[in-house]
Parts: C-alpha cells; structure tokens; sequence
C-alpha cells in the first residue's frame, strides 16, 4: 500500500471544487490501494481559511480531515526541518516540516508545487 501526505494545496483546491489529484487519492484509499496522512502544519495551513469563522464550516471541515490519519512531527522530523532550512533547500517552515514529515516517515508527497521541494533528497513525489 502506498503511504501518500496530502499537501495543503491539495486540500485546499477540493475544498474549492478542484477534485482532481485528491479525489483520485480517495477513490484509491476506497480500495485499499492508499492511505491519506497530514500532519498538524498542513492542519493549521488548512485551517487558516477565514471562511472557516463560520462555525459550520468549520465543523464541515473537521468531517473533512477525518479521511486522514495524522503523521506527527517527531523531533527528527525538527531536526531534518532545520537542517533543509539551513542548506537553502527549503525556503519555508512549514514546507520544510511538510517534506521532513514525508522523508522521515517513507510518505510520498501529493502537492501542487513540487517546485517548493525540488531540492529535497529522498522526497518522492506522488
């Protein structure tokens, strides 16, 4: 089974009505062939939408996040991030703890700007 971290970009465009890649990814995850991680930085990006104010949405957006399990941000997965930080390979927090999540836990990344994490060694792709 192939281990898939969903990018907030991901998220985001099937949350606009862009379904594309992640409903691709659930159809997959419907026959055991995936399974769907975030973890808690692209929660947060998620949930910076200042549409979620409205409570129902919000609550709607939380269902959402329920198709996912949740990888955890190790303090190697720190230590990987700064150190992407430090060698320029990632200009981003976020996206640094985003890649270091992946790298460190063998997840491939489901993101629309791959550009952001070009420079990662043994980050694959989805």
């Amino acid at each position: 089974m192939i281990k898939v971290l969903v990018d907030t970009d991901v998220l985001i465009d099937y949350s606009k009505g862009y379904t594309g890649t992640l409903e691709e990814l659930f159809e997959k995850q419907t026959k055991a062939q995936v399974e769907l991680f975030i973890n808690p930085v692209i929660i947060a990006e998620f949930y910076t939408d200042l549409k979620l104010e409205n409570k129902q949405r919000r609550e709607k957006a939380g269902e959402f996040l329920r198709f996912f399990k949740t990888a955890n941000i190790s303090g190697k997965t720190g230590l990987l991030a700064g150190e992407l930080l430090r060698g320029n390979r990632v200009l981003f927090l976020g996206d640094a703890l985003i890649a270091a999540t992946a790298v460190i836990e063998k997840l491939k990344l489901a993101t629309r700007n791959k550009k952001h994490f070009k420079s990662v060694q043994n980050l694959e792709f989805y």
